[in-house]
């Protein structure tokens, strides 16, 4: 009510300033629109504009790398920017070895590389799935592991026992009997409590020629 009365003493003043002939009509008009804005319900602020969808993330090169390193690889990376074996670096009797099976550089290189004058593994899955089966590949590539500094396809009976624990494929009430049924594979003759190492045989070196290309 107090700002009607405000109002009317505003119109009031502004009818004072008219003729005198249109002070009424002045008057009535201005009174009806202060009392048409005071029955108008006062008007809502407008509401924000709807947030803009988002722009879907086209995915990029870069984002295909990170999503594959996040992936397990199937080899690990390489130690202090370690190198590709080369012909040179191996020994004459593992050249003969790679030339008589048809084992190229590449594939060897897919296996092992060469890091400070020494020879490392860069395979993390022995593609295999059968716990004896791991133990002969284990067995085998140990072997092709020593034969590229000394060209001698020997493995520690012992080193290999601890990568089959190591890798989740040692079957201890097995271990033994897995070397005795693979026989053909090694050329130790009879398998005996003393035996301390093993020595591929020709057809050992053929499975690991076949084991080495499975890596490509």
């Amino acid at each position: 009510m107090a700002d009607l009365k405000e109002q009317v003493k505003e119109i009031i003043e502004i009818v004072a300033l008219v003729p005198e002939s249109l002070k009424t009509t002045c008057f009535e008009l201005l009174l009806k629109e202060a009392l048409a804005k005071r029955a108008s319900p006062p008007h809502p602020p407008p509401s924000p504009p709807p947030a803009p969808a988002p722009t879907p993330k086209v995915a990029t090169e870069v984002d295909d790398q990170n999503n594959e390193t996040q992936q397990p690889p199937a080899t690990q990376p390489k130690v202090n920017d370690g190198s590709d074996i080369g012909l040179a670096d191996i020994h004459m009797k593992t050249r003969k070895f790679l030339e008589k099976n048809d084992v190229t550089l590449g594939q060897l290189n897919n296996v092992f590389y060469k890091n400070d004058g020494t020879f490392e593994a860069l395979f993390t899955d022995l593609g295999v799935t059968g716990m004896s089966e791991g133990q002969i590949r284990i067995a085998m590539l140990q072997s092709m592991h020593r034969a590229l500094t000394d060209g001698e396809f020997v493995a520690s009976v012992e080193a290999i026992r601890e990568e089959c624990k190591m890798r989740k494929c040692y079957d201890k009430a097995n271990f033994t009997r897995i070397f005795k049924n693979n026989a053909a594979t090694f050329d130790f003759g009879t398998w005996e409590a003393g035996v301390s190492e093993v020595r591929l045989s020709e057809q050992g070196k053929k499975e690991l020629a076949a084991a080495i290309k499975t890596f490509d």
